[in-house]
């Protein structure tokens, strides 16, 4: 398996089933856990990456709220082949605080050591850390909010978290597996390739940091890049650009060789607006962009649900599971009509 992640993609031997299919979405965890033969019989997802469950503000009280769930959620889903459940935890969904406040990072350092242990006691597979800047810049070294910390400094602060966060849960879980998504050094090092190349300028230092702990499952670089792309010979050629880049700027190239992993990421459903579920490309198109991909990948491909696109709740259901002012992530979308082709990429993933 060391072989083929280290040769280029051209140079790999297509595989059927091997690398195992996540889906990552903002899906109720109460509907999910209701309808996990379904997502097993007609969509053969091998396990979700779950949003809005616990973040790395959150107080012990609310990361446990949903043990006993999720801790069915892992029992149930073995007899179906979801075995393989991550939790997300998004750095920008919120206001980071800046990297050098030792005293504020004590308490998320804690809240990451919390959410370790829910991963670990609901036999959840592990965390899946997403560190694109929604509110502020993260790892832009000219933005306002860094403007008066030397660069130096700020590199070592953000190699410091990323070191202190795999730490945190790898002390508590040991096995954890960990994710990382987007590509940041691909983005920064590569500035043709799209997104806004300074968003992610100190991203590497934050990655090296956790290498630093060389854990024992290695680290899954989730890539974005690869939404889109359709065409065998590109997807190759992204992929190969992306191993290069880590191998060129990671300060491992040894355990970036033999532990860690790319995970080719798709998007074939839902529009710019969480309203509009239609299709991006077509079933085909998925269909040969998804057989490639696992071919590529030694341990994981993930789809990108953009909201409740591949799935639609009934008025019974949403009442259900929104009863004495229950939240759920955007109860408005869930009950729209899904893409009238929603069966052939469910049977794309499940028959490939």
């Amino acid at each position: 398996m060391v072989l083929i992640r280290c040769l280029p993609a051209s140079n790999i031997i297509e595989q059927t089933k091997t690398s195992k299919v996540l889906f990552f979405s903002p899906i109720d965890i109460c509907y999910l856990l209701d309808n996990m033969q379904k997502w097993h019989e007609e969509a053969g997802m091998n396990g979700f990456i779950l949003s809005y469950v616990a973040d790395w503000w959150s107080p012990r009280k609310i990361i446990f709220e949903n043990y006993k769930v999720l801790t069915e959620i892992n029992k149930k889903g073995i007899h179906y082949g979801l075995d393989s459940n991550f939790i997300k935890v998004a750095l920008g969904y919120r206001e980071l605080p800046n990297w050098t406040d030792d005293l504020v990072w004590e308490d998320i350092l804690d809240n990451f050591r919390d959410i370790a242990e829910l991963i670990k006691t609901t036999g959840t597979k592990g965390i899946a850390i997403d560190t694109e800047p929604y509110k502020i810049p993260l790892f832009d070294s000219k933005a306002k909010r860094f403007k008066n910390i030397n660069k130096e400094l700020l590199k070592t602060a953000i190699y410091k978290r990323g070191r202190q966060i795999m730490q945190s849960i790898t002390e508590v879980f040991p096995e954890i597996e960990v994710i990382i998504l987007p590509e940041g050094a691909f983005y920064w090092f590569n500035q043709n390739q799209g997104q806004h190349p300074s968003y992610y300028e100190l991203w590497i230092d934050f990655f090296n940091g956790m290498v630093s702990v060389k854990n024992k499952k290695g680290i899954i670089l989730a890539s974005e890049r690869t939404y889109s792309v359709l065409n065998k010979n590109y997807l190759n050629t992204i992929y190969d650009l992306i191993n290069k880049t880590m191998l060129e700027h990671i300060e491992d190239p040894v355990f970036w060789k033999m532990n860690c992993s790319i995970a080719i990421g798709m998007w074939p459903l839902g529009g710019k607006t969480y309203s509009d579920k239609s299709a991006r490309y077509s079933s085909v198109d998925f269909k040969r962009q998804f057989i490639h991909a696992k071919a590529l990948c030694t341990k994981y491909v993930w789809i990108y649900g953009n909201g409740a696109d591949w799935w639609q709740m009934n008025y019974k259901e949403l009442k259900k599971y929104t009863v004495k002012g229950r939240k759920i992530w955007g109860k408005e979308y869930q009950t729209i009509p899904t893409d009238p082709a929603i069966m052939e990429y469910y049977s794309v993933v499940k028959e490939n």
